[in-house]
């Protein structure tokens, strides 16, 4: 189990361009042509099973008493539902201060997963008062800390609440229990290194962007194939770990973080090294158990961003900086320092879903 951190410990992170306002909608109205090479549905007879036969393809946004709070999440059924075959699954995270439909920009993953045949299911956390410098913030906040904490005030047992939209999900839409994956941006690449701690291996992989090293060291996790995405200028989520916006943590470097996880699935030695790019450093970890993988890549020079989102995302709609630029007032850093280089050699959504394309949990 994770680690009860103290009170005074700071979890500072924040979803660095915010687009309020500029993104006007869901990111995945309506069905979609099915991309050649899509996720095909298994038929076989062992998997078959009765879905909500009230489902169809498209997007819905559904809330839910969680807690006795209610929660939202976006839901995005892909062309290939039928109804008869299991589809994979997708749970995307935003990170702190966010929402669904900034992450939807920032990752377009309702229209890549969706053309793959995948079910994307975006949550949206709780709002909680997080210290920021010498300031207390009141913004969504996924509780990357199992046990609650009074220094957290609004903090949800997210572990629960994400558990739970996963089972539902999987019950109601015949969704591939061996293929449920999970990325988040930030905060919300924390959240998902504590559910790969806490589904005792019921992920097939995860794509923590930002922040993979923001949660407690879990002891030794089930393994679980990892494709992890920092870049090593990250004023906000230190690379070398030990700091989180210029604070003093106690935390991982990124390198050990995915280390540790590698070193659950037996992989052996120390990582490959290669540069695909002139400004990405691509360490593989090989030799694993069957069927699992490690990777991460680092981003030269880059900063707090999803790589390779301006390849989709239209400049214009990153607008509403003046939310950006409060925040980086309260980590003492300003809106450039925190982007950094924003590379377009890697785009972190394709390269995650070619990796979910190839593994399934044995």
């Amino acid at each position: 189990m994770l680690r009860r951190p103290v009170i005074t410990r700071l979890v500072l992170v924040m979803c660095i361009v915010v687009a309020a306002g500029a993104c006007s909608g869901d990111g995945g109205d309506g069905p979609r042509p099915e991309a050649e090479g899509a996720a095909a549905p298994s038929t076989t007879a062992e998997k078959a099973c009765t879905p909500d036969r009230s489902a169809k393809p498209g997007t819905e946004r559904i809330t839910v008493s969680a807690g006795g709070v209610q929660r939202e999440f976006e839901r995005v059924i892909p062309p290939a539902f039928d109804g008869a075959g299991r589809l994979p699954l997708i749970v995307d995270l935003h990170g702190f201060t966010s929402t669904i439909e900034q992450q939807n920009l920032f990752s377009n993953l309702p229209a890549a997963a969706s053309e793959r045949g995948y079910v994307l299911v975006t949550p949206q956390a709780a709002p909680a008062t997080v210290p920021v410098g010498d300031e207390q913030i009141t913004a969504p906040f996924w509780n990357i800390y199992p046990s609650l904490d009074e220094s957290l005030p609004g903090a949800q047992d997210d572990v629960a609440f994400l558990t739970e939209l996963i089972d539902d999900t999987v019950a109601q839409l015949c969704v591939d229990d061996s293929r449920i994956y999970m990325t988040g941006f930030s905060n919300g690449a924390g959240m998902t290194a504590v559910m790969a701690c806490e589904l005792g291996g019921r992920l097939a992989a995860i794509a923590p962007v930002s922040g993979f090293n923001l949660a407690d060291d879990c002891g030794s996790p089930e393994p679980v194939s990892v494709i992890a995405f920092h870049g090593d200028a990250d004023p906000l989520v230190d690379y070398e770990g030990g700091a989180t916006a210029q604070r003093p943590i106690d935390s991982p470097s990124i390198e050990q973080r995915v280390a540790q996880f590698a070193h659950a699935a037996d992989c052996s030695g120390e990582p490959t090294v290669s540069e695909p790019f002139d400004d990405i450093v691509l360490r593989r970890h090989t030799g694993c158990e069957p069927g699992v993988d490690v990777e991460l890549y680092t981003v030269v020079g880059g900063g707090h961003t999803w790589p390779g989102m301006l390849n989709y995302v239209d400049v214009e709609q990153l607008a509403g900086l003046g939310d950006a630029a409060e925040m980086a007032e309260a980590y003492g850093v300003d809106v450039l320092t925190i982007a950094g280089h924003m590379t377009p050699s890697i785009e972190a959504t394709s390269s995650m879903l070619d990796f979910f394309d190839t593994h399934h949990r044995p």
